[in-house]
């Protein structure tokens, strides 16, 4: 009796309710976690340039790519072509790459051109367990920055030296994400919402007509804070020129029937540069562009609200009536004329009915003077209507019921 009554107490009932682990020492799952895991976030397409006021080089503009990657495997040559895919227009990109040297009391930058500096910055931030890089082209880069270069910033969220950082197109994109006061933002994805949009006027670029060409030479002048004045415009050709005579910058595009090419242009700026009076090519049209994207995600803003966006965004001052107007201009180019909407109205009514059997539509127009006005517009799809009949308790509802006697 008492060996069968051990051999019962070794027995043990397993409990439905509660997942059996099983050789837990030797899971997969544990095993595999990675013990050298570390986020590189790449900040390209900008460029390096001196604060105002300061000798500090800051980097300005761009986008950002957050990259994940284990230090065991990851070699410089794996970053160099990742840096290359940000640039797929380009033959052989010359760029250089450089971090932040935390221990360098100049806060200088260190370029990475060997795979001895790669390992040596991964072991810099060894226990952040990331770091901030930054590609650009070698003809933007400052005549002081050499091997170290002064005046570095790291943007880590929080970090002591944001104040540092110029505002940015920030990637990042996570397109949905809110930005600080700089336009910078903390997500893991490639960005490019609402922040700044970089426009890449390079020789060789088509625009299909000469509205979106005008419209992305004003975003180029606003985002590089210049202004300038055109010198020739007809149907075939199109020039233009900074409006300091001084300064050597020109541009010049053909024009064909179907397309815009940018034909030639100078891109050395000797002018001092700055939005802060205003600037000429923040049009009506401007805004419309640079503000859709806005409107969408964030629904109706006011015309306030996109005059501090635009002046943080941007720098430029622009008059609450153009913005207005800018405003107006964008859900126009999104959405079409209101006069057109009410000209199809009768034309949506059909199409509803049509693909929706049992649904029900009614629009209730007023007669003034003769004239038909839009009022009200109700519309009923069948499958809503059916799932909440058939889905839906009954129920009986008083309001505003009193009981008198």
């Amino acid at each position: 009796m008492s060996e069968d009554h051990s051999q019962t107490k070794d027995i043990t009932l397993h409990d439905t309710s509660k997942p059996i682990w099983e050789s837990r020492a030797t899971s997969q799952i544990i095993e595999c976690i990675p013990t050298s895991k570390f986020k590189l976030k790449l900040k390209y397409g900008g460029y390096f340039r001196l604060m105002k006021n300061n000798c500090r080089q800051i980097y300005c503009f761009g986008s950002q790519k957050c990259i994940h990657i284990d230090t065991t495997l990851y070699k410089l040559s794996q970053l160099h072509e990742e840096v290359i895919k940000r640039y797929p227009s380009r033959n052989n990109p010359k760029f250089s790459i450089h971090y932040v040297d935390k221990y360098a009391p100049d806060k200088s930058f260190i370029e990475l051109d060997s795979n001895e500096k790669f390992m040596a910055m991964l072991s810099m931030y060894g226990s952040e367990k990331h770091v901030t890089i930054y590609v650009t082209k070698d003809k933007n880069l400052g005549s002081n920055m050499h091997t170290n270069h002064s005046c570095a910033n790291i943007d880590e969220p929080h970090d002591e030296y944001d104040a540092y950082l110029c505002p940015s197109e920030e990637s990042y994109r996570s397109h949905l994400s809110s930005y600080n006061e700089y336009g910078l933002m903390n997500d893991d994805d490639e960005v490019n919402s609402f922040s700044k949009n970089i426009i890449r006027m390079e020789v060789g670029s088509k625009f299909e007509n000469m509205v979106d060409f005008r419209r992305d030479l004003n975003q180029f002048a606003v985002t590089y804070e210049f202004n300038y004045y055109i010198q020739k415009s007809d149907p075939t050709r199109f020039t233009a020129r900074c409006e300091n005579v001084k300064c050597q910058w020109r541009i010049r595009a053909f024009i064909t029937q179907n397309e815009v090419t940018l034909e030639k242009m100078v891109e050395v700026h000797i002018c001092t540069r700055t939005n802060k009076g205003g600037n000429k090519c923040a049009t009506q049209g401007w805004i419309a562009n640079v503000v859709s994207d806005k409107l969408k995600f964030d629904g109706d803003v006011s015309p306030y609200e996109l005059t501090n966006w635009i002046m943080k965004t941007y720098n430029v001052d622009v008059s609450y009536l153009k913005f207005f107007k800018g405003k107006e201009q964008a859900y126009t180019d999104m959405y079409g004329k209101w006069e057109d909407s009410f000209m199809k109205m009768d034309e949506f009514r059909e199409e509803i009915l049509q693909r929706n059997e049992g649904g029900v539509v009614e629009i209730d127009f007023d007669i003034v003077g003769g004239k038909k006005l839009f009022n009200r517009f109700f519309i009923c799809l069948a499958a809503c209507s059916r799932g909440f009949v058939a889905g839906c308790r009954p129920y009986i509802g008083f309001d505003v019921c009193h009981s008198k006697g």
